[in-house]
């Protein structure tokens, strides 16, 4: 069960959010606006990290680590 709840690299923006609020916190302290942006269905937390320059395992680990706030 803990599995389907976990957020991987190929897990949309929007797929993420819908898991927790605590997610769109995280996004908000890497200043990323990901709540309002139309790439959200379609974009993937890898590509999110990629994009902006951050390190992806650190990036998964802080949205997973919200799922469990």
């Amino acid at each position: 069960m803990a599995r389907t709840m976990e957020i991987r690299e190929k897990t949309t923006v929007e797929d993420a959010m819908k898991k927790s609020r605590e997610v769109a916190k995280v996004l908000k302290r890497y200043n990323l606006d990901c709540a309002g942006c139309r790439g959200a269905k379609e974009d993937t937390i890898e590509k999110v990290a990629v994009n902006n320059g951050l390190d992806l395992r650190e990036f998964l680990r802080e949205l997973n680590a919200a799922l469990k706030s």
